[in-house]
């Protein structure tokens, strides 16, 4: 898909046509197409750094970044990187503060009494233990018991604007959308929200076993891909749901599998060292593996458990007959014998499925490609995922695991040789405008104006956010959100996330402080406003043609070489006021353009 900046640049202009500013014309000469993920001019590696391994460059970051020690740019470089990755070192107290401060509102009418406060986030460190006693409890209402999921949702929003930690809450996210699970799919999901932040946020650069088994034990997964009903003969008898997405989205990937059905002996054998798998799997290894998992669900008080919401192990439910996963036929045709015993066990049985899987030499060649799809390129390079690919084989049984693949993608030549070969998602391109334009997110309060049922922003802010396409814990299948650009490049994700950048300032839209006119040094000429912006969004100070259409848009046919003035006649009538406007009308007709979207 193609964008021109004549399309970005016009139809910014007609999006935030709310503005005073509306009725000011983009100035300049039609410029030429630009690809939807191509990139016009070298990126230096400090714009690598703050628009491909963050949520976008804010002033803090740049200045973190500046003061990096490095004889070199890539030795600067290099060292922030590893400084990102080590995030536990990076004193990120301002961000706490913030999300101890933080309000949300809550208002819903229950046995004929109406609830309005205002509250802190007082779930996020909840245990799963007491987030599940106290609310999944009986007439409780649905705010309520949504109230964890709200409070992780305005946290996420907090970090990605505001934390140091950048990389790793780049990281978090990644993985939230690997491991996806739709949050208000299910009451319970929703009310143990905070539980399964954390182990995604505990194990972000981790091992990939470890994680992969904390988010199989949790009860987000578990209701969410069934496996909490999974039993052998009886109820759902033997429910795969989890099993499939195991093997086609969480493990070795939908390449890696193969329509033979039953047929083990056709499938080839790979190797790794001494290890021998099948290469690929097919549908009776989905079945098989739902077997292994048989009995692993939650303590929900039913059928003799207790009711914690603790992983749980229900033996009686397991079956115990041999089964065979990813065996390697001992010759081509042969049919492989079982590999998992009879009466193992359900803890045996389960953790040496995800063991394999874990293990497995196409899970690492999945995981790879989707690392470096994440931080590289939507094309990433096969020499880059071979690389990243040995790092994870090497360092599977590492506790630093992710960490050290991390590492090798983004210090690896192609890495620090590639930009614009990705653009933002909606939800990155708003947290990018908000960090760059130093904003202030909101605090709900519990009335306007006497209005009880104003007051909510947060609600607007995720309503906007939602309609974008890009809806944070809400992509309705197991898949995530997708991670190219040939998704996201159309109308509806990108008119509407221009639109944010307008309505999120608004009282009725989110009520975000954004003091764009008390950010730009007085007495700029309209180049130089222009100049000052672009190195704040955008790191660098482009040439060609973009420049030269904002900068017209600001001089509206004056001088640019000097400050911006007001039109005498429609629409300033000589109002002094009215060049505000029009520089805050710039600075998001900026947001609308190519170069703001390349990552």
């Amino acid at each position: 898909m193609e964008l021109t900046r004549r399309d970005v640049l016009e139809g910014g202009v007609a999006l935030i046509g709310g503005l005073a500013a509306a009725g000011l014309t983009a100035v300049g000469t039609s410029p030429a197409p630009v690809a939807a993920c191509s990139y016009t001019q070298p990126a230096s590696l400090r714009t690598i750094a703050m628009r491909r391994l963050a949520f976008g460059p804010s002033p803090e970051l740049m200045a973190m970044y500046d003061a990096t020690p490095g004889a070199s740019d890539e030795e600067r470089f290099d060292n922030w990187v590893r400084q990102q990755l080590n995030y536990t070192a990076i004193d990120n107290t301002p961000c706490a503060n913030r999300i101890l401060s933080a309000q949300l509102k809550i208002r819903y009418t229950h046995n004929s009494s109406t609830i309005n406060e205002v509250r802190s986030l007082s779930w996020l460190s909840a245990s799963r233990e007491t987030l599940w006693q106290q609310r999944v409890v009986p007439d409780l209402p649905w705010a309520e018991r949504i109230r964890p999921y709200e409070e992780v949702r305005v946290a996420t929003w907090l970090r990605a604007v505001y934390s140091r930690r950048q990389l790793f809450e780049v990281m978090v996210d990644f993985w939230h959308n690997h491991f996806n699970v739709r949050a208000t799919a299910d009451q319970r999901i929703a009310a143990t929200w905070p539980d399964y932040d954390r182990i995604i946020r505990t194990h972000a650069l981790g091992n990939f076993h470890t994680i992969l088994v904390e988010v199989t034990k949790s009860v987000a997964m578990m209701y969410y891909l069934n496996n909490v009903s999974n039993r052998a003969g009886g109820g759902e008898g033997g429910n795969e749901n989890f099993a499939r997405e195991l093997f086609e989205l969480h493990t070795l990937g939908s390449d890696n599998y193969r329509k033979f059905y039953n047929q083990r002996g056709n499938i080839p054998v790979t190797e790794y060292g001494s290890e021998r798998y099948a290469s690929a799997y097919i549908d009776y290894d989905v079945y098989e593996a739902s077997r292994c998992l048989t009995g692993w669900t939650i303590a929900n008080g039913r059928d003799g458990r207790s009711d914690t919401g603790a992983f749980y192990i229900m033996e009686s439910w397991h079956d115990n007959y041999p089964k065979t996963v990813l065996a390697p036929a001992p010759l081509p045709g042969i049919e492989p014998a079982p590999n998992f015993p009879f009466n193992n066990g359900a803890e045996r049985d389960g953790m040496e499925v995800l063991r394999l899987v874990a293990r497995h030499p196409g899970t690492a060649r999945h995981l790879c490609t989707k690392l470096c799809r994440r931080l590289v390129a939507d094309n990433p390079p096969e020499s880059l995922i071979n690389t990243a690919w040995s790092v994870w084989m090497q360092h599977r049984d590492s506790p630093d695991q992710i960490r050290r693949v991390i590492e090798a993608i983004l210090l690896s030549p192609e890495a620090k040789s590639t930009f614009g070969a990705k653009i933002c998602r909606p939800l990155e391109a708003i947290w990018t405008f908000l960090r760059a334009t130093n904003a202030a997110l909101p605090n709900d309060v519990p009335a306007v104006n006497g209005d009880a049922t104003q007051g909510g922003y947060w609600s607007s802010l995720f309503w906007s956010a939602d309609q974008t396409g890009h809806r944070l814990f809400g992509w309705d299948t197991p898949t995530g959100h997708p991670d190219r650009a040939d998704y996201w490049a159309n109308t509806n994700a990108l008119l509407r996330t221009w639109n944010t950048f307008y309505t999120m300032a608004q009282s009725w839209g989110g009520n975000v402080t954004i003091d764009i006119v008390g950010q730009t040094p007085s007495g700029l000429s309209c180049a130089g406003i222009v100049d000052f912006w672009c190195q704040r969004m955008l790191t660098y100070i482009p040439t060609g043609d973009l420049r030269t259409l904002l900068i017209n848009f600001l001089a509206q046919g004056g001088d640019p070489n000097q400050p911006p003035q007001p039109l005498r006649g429609a629409p300033d009538w000589g109002a002094a006021e009215a060049v505000n406007d029009r520089i805050v009308a710039m600075v998001q007709l900026l947001a609308t353009s190519p170069e703001f979207w390349l990552r």
